[in-house]
């Protein structure tokens, strides 16, 4: 038994330094590589600590999800929660990573200086996220109800409405256009607060949406307002900082934060059924 248990530990170790290694690597190649984009010369670009700085807050997520994914798992199984629903929930946090890796491209192509632009990649990230969101949201519930169906088609509904005027923001070169985007995430948001409060019935969990929405809003806030433009007006420390915040302090933390409530849900079930 011991053996097995070595076995199992040793391969769990392994993959954690596959991971360690692999994001080692990628953080290498993002801050010491050119784009491999055609650079625009009247573009400023941001480079050394503050790129650094930047990368590092984006990879922070390939090393959070994968451990909110295993406690979910662990707590929702303990919350009788059905194989199909928290294989949804691993296939929603699963893309959340999707939808890093195309954000990450798409600063890359900005050179990381952050701007609203309209482009492939930035959609791709919003895309992604708000199906990632959207299947979080619809496996924090234990049964199918009327009311989960006729939120997931509202879902669906503002993603095919944002999507529509995706395109349109690009040819009027307005990012108000991006808004439907934004109450649709926080939307979403407002639903797995709910769910999550029926799950730990705590208050706490209004701490959530506070940083994932709240937060990370006021920081896109002071980017379009101090963050200057990579043109005209480089405000290259402001940009970096209100960039790394709004992930950190924001989403990120948001995230961090449910999870804790979640792994202290599944600690006080096991003690329940010790005692």
């Amino acid at each position: 038994m011991k053996r097995n248990n070595d076995l199992a530990n040793f391969f769990i170790n392994t993959k954690v330094l596959i991971l360690l290694i692999g994001l080692t690597a990628l953080s290498y190649i993002l801050t010491s590589l050119p784009s491999g984009v055609t650079p625009d010369p009247n573009r400023t670009c941001i480079t050394g600590g503050w790129k650094f700085l930047l990368v590092m807050t984006h990879l922070l997520p390939f090393v959070i999800i994968p451990i909110t994914m295993q406690v979910f798992y662990k707590t929702l199984n303990l919350l009788s929660h059905s194989l199909q629903r928290i294989f949804k929930c691993q296939l929603g946090l699963a893309l959340i990573m999707v939808a890093i890796a195309s954000e990450i491209g798409s600063h890359v192509t900005q050179c990381w200086y952050y701007e609203n632009e309209f482009t492939g990649l930035n959609f791709l990230f919003y895309l992604f996220l708000i199906i990632a969101f959207a299947l979080w949201a619809d496996s924090l519930v234990r049964e199918v109800t009327r009311n989960a169906q006729l939120l997931n088609v509202l879902f669906a509904l503002s993603l095919l409405t944002a999507s529509i005027l995706y395109p349109l923001g690009e040819q009027a070169n307005n990012p108000s256009y991006k808004i439907p985007l934004y109450l649709t995430l926080a939307l979403i948001f407002a639903v797995i607060t709910y769910r999550g409060y029926q799950l730990i019935f705590s208050w706490k969990i209004l701490l959530v949406p506070f940083f994932s929405v709240g937060v990370n809003l006021m920081f896109i806030a002071l980017l379009a307002t101090l963050g200057g433009d990579p043109y005209t007006n480089p405000q290259v420390a402001y940009n970096a900082i209100f960039h790394s915040l709004h992930d950190l302090a924001g989403t990120q933390m948001g995230v961090l934060i449910f999870t804790f409530l979640m792994y202290e849900k599944g600690r006080a079930i096991l003690s329940s059924k010790e005692n």
